[in-house]
């Protein structure tokens, strides 16, 4: 057997230096691997690690939650009317012919004033038999007089006065029959010219409809004008089934016109209907609005956000967007530490456009996740 060289030896006793030193310096990155911490999240068992610039990074905010008060918002949308119990419709009830239109479309009118006037043969009829029947009570009562008088002279007989005081008793009936008939057919007696039936507004507003003109023959189903008074509108909302719960008269509702989202306008629930239409599994809640300062208008469409009063109360809040949705149940991230997050499901109850209420899961003070909670859910799915 032959012995090694001295060659060889050298060569044998560098590798073994190299070997050594390759050894050493992968023991020191382990160590070093040990000590430095991650530059990536990593999960475990539903809690996210980050590196220590990752929260600055990614714009990671936390803020404990609070326990306060919340009313829940009802958003629905509407289109503006008219208040039925302010709104006026104005025709004639007796056949006619348009005699005179005082009014147009958009003026403004007080209660009592003339809008129209028709000429109606039969109106001018049933007041002439008004003349003709006071003028028939008058001489009744003269006759009776005079019957009186010969009476006590002894001319004349006391049936004679029964009967003159019997026709006029007669005369004086037919006189308030007749003035009924004309109250009924026009609403007045004649003033000046017979058969002149004066349309009037039965209320003060806006002239919101003019549907006759100078000439045209109108029936006492035709309706001549509509009134309407501004100063209060509807808004008619379908509230689905699910949302209705809480809904009740007096509820405080807030409106925003859809071509002018920078304007609020105050209304309150006035009618919660008891009725669901089946098709849409919703029903009519009607809100009254005050339109005092004229700048509504019935056809506009609103938005309008109703507060339920019964459903307010006080709560664990956090705000909306720290809540996500993962695998279809909500979740939030509790920071646990200065780097730590837990991925955590909670039970949400009511809320508004900024805050939910968390019935369970999470209690008050705990700190959540506000800002960069789109940046730790995609780290679950990496």
């Amino acid at each position: 057997m032959r012995g090694i060289g001295p060659r060889t030896a050298r060569v044998t006793g560098s590798l073994l230096l190299g070997l050594l030193a390759v050894v050493s310096c992968g023991g020191e990155a382990a160590e070093r691997a040990k000590t430095t911490a991650p530059e990536l999240p990593v999960i475990r068992e539903g809690v996210v690690e980050v590196p220590a610039d990752y929260a600055d990074r990614v714009g990671i905010l936390v803020a404990p939650a609070h326990y306060e008060e919340v009313t829940p918002i009802v958003h629905v949308t509407g289109v503006l009317e008219f208040d039925a119990q302010r709104l006026a419709a104005v025709g004639s009830r007796i056949a006619g012919r348009v005699a005179d239109v005082k009014v147009i479309e958009g003026s403004k009118v007080e209660a009592g004033q003339v809008l129209g006037t028709l000429v109606s043969a039969e109106l001018g009829t049933a007041q002439a038999d008004i003349a003709a029947m006071e003028a028939r009570l008058i001489a009744a009562k003269r006759d009776v007089e005079r019957k009186r008088s010969l009476l006590a002279e002894g001319i004349t007989s006391q049936r004679e006065l029964d009967l003159a005081i019997s026709s006029a008793a007669i005369a004086e009936a037919q006189l308030r029959a007749a003035k009924q008939r004309v109250a009924a057919l026009a609403g007045a007696p004649a003033k000046g010219k017979l058969g002149i039936n004066a349309l009037t507004s039965p209320i003060a507003g806006d002239v919101v409809g003019v549907h006759v003109s100078r000439g045209q023959a109108v029936v006492p189903s035709h309706t001549a004008f509509m009134i309407a008074d501004r100063r209060s509108l509807w808004v008619r909302l379908s509230v689905f089934e699910g949302e209705l719960l809480h809904v009740q008269p007096g509820d405080p509702v807030e409106l925003t016109p859809t071509n002018r989202p920078e304007e609020a306008f105050a209304g309150v629930v006035e009618f919660v209907s008891v009725a669901l239409d089946p098709m849409t599994r919703s029903a009519e809640v009607r809100v009254v609005v005050d339109n005092t300062s004229g700048r509504l208008r019935a056809g506009q469409a609103v938005h309008a956000n109703i507060r339920p009063a019964s459903a307010r109360r006080r709560a664990v809040v956090v705000p909306r967007q720290s809540v996500l949705q993962i695998d279809g149940a909500p979740i939030v991230f509790v920071a646990t530490g200065e780097r730590t997050f837990e991925m955590r499901k909670v039970t949400l109850g009511v809320g508004d456009f900024e805050r939910v209420e968390v019935k369970e899961g999470l209690k008050a003070d705990e700190r959540v996740v506000v800002a960069g909670v789109f940046a730790l859910k995609g780290e679950l799915y990496r």
